[in-house]
């Protein structure tokens, strides 16, 4: 009698405990490798934001080789540009941020995604407190909406170059190629409601800023805190207590920012000290 033997090619399969086993494993190295790659990606979003900030920089002193070492929005004998389309594209005077952007993305100085930071996700929307202290209202434009994610030191003056406050005047005079390792000159902006308790950046969750700072002799560090030892022009070292505010035009205490232009100010607009945004 012929009897079947079993095929010698026949391969044994999962069971279904085997089955559960194996996905069980591959989810567990999923949950453990998700954080680490979501650490990965903001290390890397960091690491290009302050890429973009020594970029931006690199245009400024570029622009300033052929300005008398004036960074854009002065001429070359120190004056202030006047709002017109052929010098700011009509965006402000030529302290405003609006109008320094558009003479460094007129000239072709960086590519214009080298103003939007990595870690922007939104249409960078411009806010400003108003001077009656209620809630920060749109700013001005279409909506508000600018194509910058980045603060610039803050150098208003009037139409003749001549600072406005003497309070700006230290930072006038930082507005050129000094090579300063003291003076701050860009910086990832404040989009938080205020400048004092609830600062945020996009890299940050609400009341927290951490960003890039970028100093006047190109280099840049991703910052976790808003006060810095810093000097500009021929101020006084800033190194008191409390330090200098990136976003706060003033200090209190024997070695404030005060009149002599020894404190930074970092601005996204040119209609109002401290600007905020969504």
């Amino acid at each position: 009698m012929l009897t079947s033997s079993p095929r010698k090619n026949a391969r044994p399969g999962f069971t279904l405990i085997e089955l559960l086993v194996v996905i069980s494993i591959i989810a567990l190295l999923i949950a453990i490798l998700l954080p680490a790659l979501g650490a990965a990606r903001r290390t890397a979003r960091r690491m290009q934001n302050s890429t973009q900030l020594r970029g931006i920089h690199q245009g400024l002193v570029t622009f300033a080789n052929s300005n008398k070492n004036i960074f854009p929005g002065y001429d070359s004998s120190g004056d202030c540009l006047d709002n017109t389309d052929q010098t700011t594209g009509s965006s402000s005077l030529g302290h405003g941020v609006e109008a320094r952007y558009w003479i460094l993305l007129n000239g072709d100085y960086f590519t214009p995604e080298y103003a939007i930071s990595p870690s922007e996700t939104e249409n960078v929307t411009e806010y400003v407190e108003p001077a009656t202290g209620t809630a920060p209202v749109e700013f001005s434009g279409s909506g508000g909406t600018k194509h910058y994610s980045y603060a610039l030191l803050m150098v208003r003056s009037d139409g003749a170059g001549t600072p406005a406050n003497p309070q700006y005047a230290g930072r006038v005079a930082e507005w050129k190629q000094t090579l300063n390792s003291q003076a701050i000159v860009i910086s990832d902006r404040n989009v938080g409601a205020n400048e004092t308790t609830a600062l945020q950046s996009v890299h940050t969750e609400a009341e927290e800023w951490s960003g890039s700072v970028l100093w006047n002799d190109n280099h840049v560090g991703f910052e976790n805190d808003v006060a810095f030892e810093t000097k500009y022009a021929n101020g006084s070292l800033n190194d008191g207590t409390p330090a200098d505010n990136l976003f706060l035009d003033t200090e209190t205490g024997a070695n404030s920012g005060g009149p002599d232009g020894t404190n930074a100010l970092m601005i996204k607009s040119g209609a109002a000290n401290v600007s905020f945004a969504e």
